[in-house]
């Protein structure tokens, strides 16, 4: 049975279950949530938190109790949230050197992107062996993870395994737009792309390297149907891109109107 919330207002804590962890009445926390909230913020059985599945589903519980290596929130209420775009954005950020896309996946996912896709390029100055790009891929998970609680997300954005451009530009679905952004672009820039394509419900915006693009990327690109879209006059770093694109298709140019729940409209 679930039960109304007890405080007039959410607490700011929010913690990511799983959906297979949370049900209608109770939710589990195991490993990272779990030491979260008892080692870190050091919440105490009685504590009000909210819990998230990374599906859309969000609720506001209380801490019932510790439990070996678990913990258990009872649920009080459901909560409708409204956080997500009707616009799917996947960010596809070429490799960056040192840990230049920790900040990169943080501040996209942050700002709603629905997927991260981290490309090797012809010009990328990192190239992880296997077993060091596994540990990556995992830690930039983490770190959506973390952003999600932080910014108030329903969802937790996938983070996908490193590929490289040649494996990753032939594999863009057929409805979704495809955006290579380079310094020399001069045409279609972020503000009129929702003018030309306003059915359009998908988009991947690929990022390049500090470098940029070689010709024959670029090339390979074109060949496949993507679109070489321009940020203006300036250079910016690699960060920088990523994260500007992610805000354009997010609060500008009338992308991500409508909301996947609570709203009306599309994006």
């Amino acid at each position: 049975m679930i039960h109304p919330a007890t405080t007039s207002s959410p607490p700011k804590t929010r913690i990511f279950v799983g959906d297979e962890r949370l049900t209608a009445d109770r939710a589990v926390l195991t490993g990272p949530a779990l030491h979260h909230v008892q080692a870190v913020l050091r919440l105490q059985p009685g504590d009000e938190l909210v819990v998230f599945d990374g599906r859309g589903r969000e609720a506001l519980g209380v801490l019932e109790l510790f439990q070996g290596e678990t913990a258990v929130v009872r649920i009080l209420e459901e909560i409708d949230s409204s956080t997500e775009s009707s616009l799917d954005l996947t960010i596809a950020p070429c490799l960056a050197k040192g840990k230049k896309l920790d900040l990169v996946v943080e501040k996209i996912v942050e700002l709603g992107v629905d997927r991260v896709c981290p490309i090797s390029s012809d010009r990328s100055v990192s190239r992880p062996r296997e077993d060091t790009a596994v540990n990556k891929v995992e830690r930039w998970r983490r770190i959506a993870v973390a952003a999600a609680e932080q910014s108030g997300r329903t969802q937790v954005p996938v983070v996908e395994r490193i590929r490289s451009f040649e494996e990753f530009i032939p594999n863009r679905p057929d409805d979704t737009l495809g955006l290579i952004f380079t310094t020399n672009a001069d045409h279609d820039p972020p503000a009129t792309l929702r003018q030309r394509y306003p059915n359009t419900h998908s988009v991947i915006a690929v990022l390049g390297p500090e470098g940029g693009f070689s010709d024959q990327e670029l090339e390979l690109a074109n060949q496949h149907g993507w679109i070489d879209v321009g940020m203006g006059p300036r250079v910016l770093r690699a960060e920088t891109a990523s994260i500007v694109a992610a805000a354009v298709f997010r609060k500008g140019a009338g992308w991500g109107r409508g909301w996947k729940r609570g709203g009306a409209g599309s994006a």
